[in-house]
């Protein structure tokens, strides 16, 4: 029902405006007993201004969390990947999705792949052995690929 990259995304756009904003924010945050408090601290800090005041509601229930967090990067986190659900989901689920996002991420960048190939090449120069970037170690002279498999194997 939700786009779980839409949610890892607006996280990952809300950690990169909560940070320029987070001096003058923070503790209007902490101190905000209302919706309309949540709202007014946002308006004093931009950029962001217009983004996070229609998610008071959620944002003052993310704040007033036993579990929001102590220091101030963990804040910003916390906030960031709770708040990105927007309402479509709940604060903790957000977080869930956000986490799960990043960490296929990670292990996509990780994955095992072939950086390179080369081929064993007997060459007009009399070289026989491994090609070196596509082409004989000895004269230079590039391997033909044939035409249907293009460039873009490369």
């Amino acid at each position: 029902m939700v786009s779980a990259s839409a949610i890892a995304g607006r996280a990952q756009n809300y950690r990169g405006i909560l940070p320029l904003i987070w001096k003058e924010l923070e503790p209007l945050l902490l101190e905000a007993a209302t919706e309309d408090d949540v709202a007014k601290a946002f308006r004093i800090a931009q950029p962001g201004g217009n983004e996070f005041p229609p998610l008071a509601p959620l944002i003052l229930k993310i704040v007033k969390d036993p579990k929001f967090p102590k220091r101030q990067r963990a804040r910003i986190n916390f906030l960031a990947d709770s708040v990105a659900g927007v309402g479509l989901v709940t604060p903790r689920s957000s977080r869930d999705i956000c986490a799960k996002e990043r960490t296929e991420r990670k292990v996509l960048e990780q994955a095992p792949r072939i950086l390179r190939y080369e081929f064993y090449i007997e060459c007009s120069c009399d070289y026989k052995g491994h090609s070196t970037d596509h082409a004989c170690p000895e004269c230079g002279a590039e391997i033909l690929f044939p035409v249907n498999l293009g460039s873009n194997i490369f």
